[in-house]
């Protein structure tokens, strides 16, 4: 309808239209038309993402995320080269320039994608720095050359305005918004691969990244190697005559969290060869347990595995000092506890877009056997 209107109107209502359209497409991309996308284009094949739909059509790129709780659209992204014209035939969406060259990030996650696509340069600002692993970027916040723009609960979005950002990344959750940080009107990217529900589903938003920076080729290359290396890993694992029974995480309060059959963490433990012990409990994040719940089904695991978060290193003696009732576990018993200190270990940071990396992990400490040679990275045993 647009193009038809541009087609009859005078020079001076074309210009004002134009400008109009990109302030409106500038935006922060709320309120997007469900409809799906029509454009003369060719749709990429997802392999393993059921979020994403991308479209590559003449002069842009559509890139359609779903909305992973309620259905329908969550955002939907216009890709548009920055040294190019806005073309004219442009459904309603968020507006991003690419190559992006000046980006905020909410998590360190997408601060060690960006770096190993080799577009360091672009990161201007990230939020909760404290908690970032990246020695290259904690050296540049602590330099000045990256900004510490505050918690991401709570932004300050005078730094944010401070730095003109081209798009900041944000971790949507339902029915959740974006406070202040919306009223600034810079282009929000929603980073849902988090709700993927198997780690090279998530991995895959690999190539929605990479092309936002621009790095379109080295992307898909990257990610077809992943696939081939986690399908090379669990094919050492599909003969193994035994699946050790596994149990994971600690008591937090009253609840036992334990990640639900069908999430990322789930469907891994389940390709590395293990016999997850609550891979039938329902849903794609994590569940509440009980003690009592929890005790019945895994006392007698062969493996306990648990991530933690602390300048303290954890060891048995520490558990029990938190809770006595671990000791009732036969894997606290005989020793077989391996731990993860994410305050010191680049688990989440590496292993996101790099399910291979932790596959591999994995299948060696459940079959060590099969992986002659490995040594931990992430994982350690627990004295």
């Amino acid at each position: 309808m647009i193009k038809r209107l541009l087609a009859c109107v005078s020079a001076g209502l074309h210009l004002f239209l134009m400008i109009f359209s990109a302030m409106f497409l500038q935006s922060c991309g709320s309120g997007v038309s469900p409809t799906a996308v029509q454009c003369a284009g060719d749709t990429l094949r997802m392999h393993h993402s059921t979020l994403l739909q991308m479209v590559d059509c003449d002069s842009f790129t559509v890139v359609e995320v779903k909305n992973p709780w309620q259905g329908g659209l969550l955002n939907r992204y216009l890709l548009v080269a920055a040294d190019e014209p806005l073309p004219c035939n442009m459904p309603q969406g968020t507006l991003l320039r690419t190559p992006l060259k000046r980006t905020l990030l909410f998590s360190s996650v997408h601060a060690s994608l960006v770096e190993e696509l080799g577009c360091f340069e672009s990161i201007k600002g990230v939020c909760d720095a404290e908690y970032v692993i990246s020695a290259r970027v904690k050296a540049a916040v602590c330099a000045g050359a990256v900004a510490d723009c505050g918690r991401s609960h709570d932004v300050d979005v005078e730094r944010v305005a401070s730095l003109l950002p081209d798009a900041v990344f944000v971790l949507p959750f339902e029915n959740g918004g974006y406070g202040k940080l919306e009223k600034l009107k810079y282009p929000i990217v929603e980073c849902a691969e988090y709700m993927e529900t198997s780690p090279l589903a998530a991995a895959e938003w690999v190539r929605f990244y990479g092309r936002l920076f621009g790095k379109a080729a080295e992307a898909d290359s990257l990610f077809a190697a992943v696939c081939e290396r986690c399908e090379n890993l669990s094919t050492l694992v599909e003969g193994c005559d035994s699946r050790p029974t596994l149990m994971c995480e600690l008591k937090s309060h009253t609840a036992w969290y334990v990640p639900a059959g069908q999430s990322t963490m789930g469907r891994m433990y389940s390709a590395a060869g293990a016999d997850y012990l609550f891979a039938d409990k329902a849903g794609s994040g994590s569940r509440p347990l009980s003690l009592e719940t929890v005790l019945a089904r895994a006392s007698d695991a062969d493996f306990w595995l648990l991530k933690y978060n602390s300048p303290c290193k954890k060891s048995r003696a520490s558990l029990l000092e938190e809770f006595s009732g671990y000791a009732h576990f036969r894997p606290f018993k005989e020793g077989n506890i391996y731990a993860c200190n994410t305050g010191e270990k680049a688990l989440f940071e590496e292993t996101a877009f790099r399910p291979d990396l932790l596959l591999a992990e994995l299948i060696a400490i459940f079959h060590p056997s099969l992986m002659g040679g490995y040594k931990l990275k992430y994982y350690e045993k627990m004295q």
